[in-house]
């Protein structure tokens, strides 16, 4: 979810197909290692350590959701340009908690494997799908889909910070 939240966001500014779809591969293939390292590595990192993933997610979308409202009031247009680190940055901030996906993975399905490349495919689809919902929204609306945009990463930012 938080990677259709974030790429909906995204699609409203003026991001490439080029981009989309490379940012879609990148948030798959992080969907992909995230949950393997999670479960091979997940348990004894979450008992030593005292940041959660909700906390680091809250904060990336809360500043997220911050730049788009004030971008909202700006005059000139905003180019998004989802670069090399942009990309990284993207595909880490949204998979960052499918890594607590995979402390569980085993108790749930014998085969990993193909539960987390249905979970890279469907991250991939769902990335993809934002961008171009949010596209769709930004020709309609025009500037006001920046606003409506920083509104809902607000909004999902405190579900995240909520959500046990």
């Amino acid at each position: 979810m938080d990677a259709f939240a974030l790429s909906l966001s995204y699609g409203i500014g003026n991001v490439s197909k080029k981009n989309m779809i490379i940012t879609a591969i990148t948030v798959g293939i992080f969907h992909f290692f995230m949950p393997l390292i999670g479960n091979v590595v997940g348990l004894p990192l979450f008992e030593y350590t005292l940041i959660k993933p909700r906390y680091v997610l809250f904060v990336v979308f809360l500043i997220l959701s911050v730049d788009m409202i004030i971008h909202y009031f700006e005059t000139e247009e905003k180019q998004i340009n989802l670069n090399f680190i942009g990309t990284l940055l993207f595909a880490i901030s949204v998979s960052f908690d499918s890594f607590s996906v995979g402390l569980g993975i085993s108790y749930i399905y014998d085969n990993i494997l193909l539960v987390v490349f249905s979970f890279c495919l469907i991250s991939m689809l769902f990335t993809f799908l934002g961008f171009i919902l949010g596209k769709k929204i930004s020709n309609k609306i025009g500037k006001l889909s920046f606003l409506l945009g920083g509104v809902i990463l607000f909004l999902y930012s405190l579900l995240v910070l909520t959500n046990h």
